[in-house]
């Protein structure tokens, strides 16, 4: 697929982003607006899945652990028809089958419920070690691969670490994770709260990474190409990416990289009158 019909798609999984939480007056559209580049090209390009039958046994699994960041997968999915627009439009609402964190529904294409962070690849890894033990029993013909994304704040916490030890260890090759790294969380830059090397993280606990753009689809489709090539080792995508990319105040003024964007409507962050240069001005 051409990079200008990536944009489209990933256009209008911003779009809906942005209005799920707008509508519902609560939720997270930053991160999901930042993420929709890679949901796109994933989607497209790269995941192995049956639209008319998304239980199919074959397909590769995707595990979203920053649950908060419901509405890029809620969008993504509607874009082949798991949702309709009035359940986007039911966004957080009583019985929605759209709540603010995903539900298991497989049917639906949502392969975990996600809470707390670091939760969602923790499942997404044994995912991968059940996809490996039955690949080695019964034949690489039922082998897939197994894709997951993390937030900056996932990727902290210790479960991530213990995750990130044994994936290493086990050499699980065909699982791929998204770091989606736009150095914001909850209330602070991610600077503040701590100041390692992922990447060496990674590294010496033997897994491949991969450093990229995240709102550049070459570079994310270099990433994925060599993650899917890779036989020894899990992968770590790191994609540098923008929270809540595409937003503008009502001046017409950039509200991308904004801390108040990771988790209120666009409409009250914006009200608030948080400039954007108060953020980069941190980096």
């Amino acid at each position: 697929m051409n990079n200008q019909k990536l944009k489209s798609i990933a256009d209008n999984i911003r779009a809906l982003a942005a209005a799920m939480p707008e509508k519902a007056k609560s939720g997270h559209p930053g991160g999901a607006m930042g993420g929709a580049d890679f949901m796109a090209i994933l989607y497209t390009e790269f995941l192995k899945f049956d639209p008319t039958d998304l239980e199919w046994f074959l397909r590769d699994r995707f595990f979203l652990d920053p649950g908060h960041m419901s509405p890029m997968l809620y969008a993504t999915l509607s874009l082949f028809g798991a949702y309709s627009m009035e359940e986007l439009a039911n966004f957080r609402q009583w019985e929605s089958p759209t709540p603010g964190h995903p539900e298991l529904e497989p049917h639906r294409g949502v392969e975990n419920t996600s809470g707390p962070l670091g939760q969602g690849h923790a499942m997404g890894a044994g995912a991968a070690i059940a996809e490996r033990f039955l690949a080695a029993r019964i034949g690489e013909e039922i082998g897939h691969k197994t894709y997951a994304y993390i937030s900056d704040g996932g990727v902290q916490e210790e479960i991530s670490q213990g995750v990130g030890r044994i994936a290493g260890n086990l050499g699980l090759s065909e699982y791929i994770l998204f770091f989606d790294s736009n150095d914001i969380q909850l209330s602070t830059m991610t600077d503040e709260v701590t100041v390692e090397d992922t990447k060496k993280k990674y590294e010496a606990w033997g897994w491949r990474v991969e450093v990229a753009n995240g709102s550049d689809f070459d570079e994310l489709r270099a990433a994925l190409k060599a993650a899917n090539e890779e036989s020894e080792r899990p992968t770590l995508i790191i994609g540098k990416t923008i929270m809540a990319k595409g937003a503008i105040t009502a001046e017409g003024e950039s509200f991308e990289r904004t801390i108040s964007s990771h988790g209120q409507p666009l409409s009250i962050g914006c009200s608030q009158k948080q400039s954007p240069l108060s953020v980069s001005k941190r980096n």
